[in-house]
């Protein structure tokens, strides 16, 4: 009897064994679709300056398989025919708060002060550069949808908030497979000309104090990098561990923007600067900093002068500034500065294409616009081989189009990103 028990307990666990599955593999063959996607008789852009008429584009796994003339289709394809179409790589912006709640400052808070409560930080609450966004980050699927109807489909974002900021991350806008969104957790360092929303410490209280403060963090950042402290600091250790990032300096001035790169060379740093649309007004010396740039296209909207005692009012400089801003993309190409567009401190994220269509009718290059929002940035963030083109082993993050991307009248139907396709506009509808 004891030999039958003990049989069966055997079995029974022979069975259970090969029945549990600890470690479920969800990219599994069973689930994996390997079945490729053509898009045929299309004008593609690889790239901005990379065209191919009546190409051919075949994408597999969310991954870019070839683009060109005449390619073989493969089996188990299915193909989509895009005669008088266009495919443009997806655009990426690499400033935004996406996904990132706004720091607040809390309703308990106490008076201001000199001190910092935090214990193994660093001793001003202005340096944040222990934060890291993809810690943070949730996924905001209406904020998403308008990216991809403005033709975006990767962006980086960061917590935007203090002097040193922390680590941003790179997202792509995928709605339908969120497995895959995060393509880099921290690619990107940052900071700017800005004390944090949620300190209670008096200093630093004006631009002179946030230089200085930030000229103290690089010195600090050196003695403790040579093992003088005793103790450790998050902060410093942070700013050494993100050396090898993208360094992002928020300036939103051009004056602060020469600032920064006076910074910059001081403590062997390269900034990629972040302004503010009023570049022109100092080109020269904009131009000197040598850095690379991610310029917003915010323009001022118009004044209203129906009111003569109104428009007394207004500054000849505002006006002057008013005229001239959608100039700023020219005149920054023109002196050979390279810079990726963002949709920061717009409105409405639908002004984006309005505002650089603007641009372009005030000589803005329509290819140098391409490229300041496809291979630009990709180059910028390192990520040229993923991002940016239509390469092949490149993400599948292409926009079809009914004509050039930068006409007024033209149609945006599709947004694909890494595969997974979203409707903007439907291609079956008959004008």
């Amino acid at each position: 009897m004891k030999r039958l028990i003990l049989v069966f307990i055997f079995l029974f666990s022979i069975l259970t064994i090969n029945g549990q599955e600890y470690f479920p593999n969800n990219g599994s063959v069973q689930n994996k679709n390997n079945n490729y996607t053509t898009f045929t008789n299309a004008k593609i852009f690889v790239t901005p300056t990379q065209i191919i008429e009546k190409g051919t584009l075949i994408i597999q796994n969310g991954k870019v398989i070839g683009a060109g003339i005449n390619l073989p289709i493969p089996k188990n394809c299915m193909t989509i025919n895009l005669e008088g179409k266009c495919i443009y790589p997806s655009f990426i912006d690499i400033y935004t708060s996406f996904g990132i709640e706004n720091p607040k400052k809390s309703s308990n808070s106490e008076g201001n002060s000199y001190d910092t409560k935090r214990v193994g930080y660093y001793w001003n609450e202005s340096i944040k550069s222990e934060i890291n966004a993809f810690e943070s980050f949730n996924y905001d699927q209406t904020k998403a949808e308008e990216f991809l109807k403005a033709g975006f489909g990767v962006v980086g974002t960061h917590v935007q908030d203090g002097i040193a900021r922390g680590s941003g991350t790179l997202i792509a806008l995928n709605n339908s497979d969120k497995s895959n969104r995060l393509l880099t957790n921290k690619i990107s360092n940052h900071f700017g000309f800005t004390r944090s929303a949620i300190t209670n410490q008096s200093y630093p209280s004006s631009l002179m104090g946030m230089m200085a403060l930030l000229r103290q963090m690089y010195l600090d950042m050196s003695w403790y990098k040579n093992g003088n402290s005793k103790t450790k600091d998050a902060s410093l250790e942070a700013l050494l561990n993100n050396q090898k990032l993208v360094q992002i300096f928020t300036a939103e001035d051009k004056l602060n923007s020469i600032r920064a790169s006076k910074i910059a060379k001081e403590f062997n740093q390269n900034y990629v600067l972040k302004g503010a649309g009023n570049e022109f007004e100092r080109i020269d010396e904009i131009k000197n900093t040598n850095s690379k740039f991610i310029i917003p296209i915010n323009f001022p909207e118009a004044y209203d002068v129906s009111n003569s005692f109104l428009s007394d009012q207004i500054d000849l400089s505002d006006l002057r500034f008013w005229n001239q801003a959608p100039t700023n993309l020219k005149v920054l190409a023109d002196n050979y500065v390279v810079f990726a567009l963002t949709t920061d401190k717009l409105k409405k994220t639908e002004d984006f294409r309005v505002n650089l269509l603007k641009a372009i009718k005030y000589g803005f290059d329509q290819t140098k616009a391409l490229e300041a929002l496809t291979t630009i940035p990709a180059s910028i963030m390192g990520k040229s081989d993923e991002i940016g083109s239509l390469n092949k082993g490149s993400y599948a993050n292409f926009v079809i189009t009914s004509g050039a991307i930068f006409d007024d009248k033209t149609i945006t139907y599709e947004n694909w990103v890494q595969g997974n396709k979203y409707v903007v506009n439907d291609m079956t509808t008959i004008d």
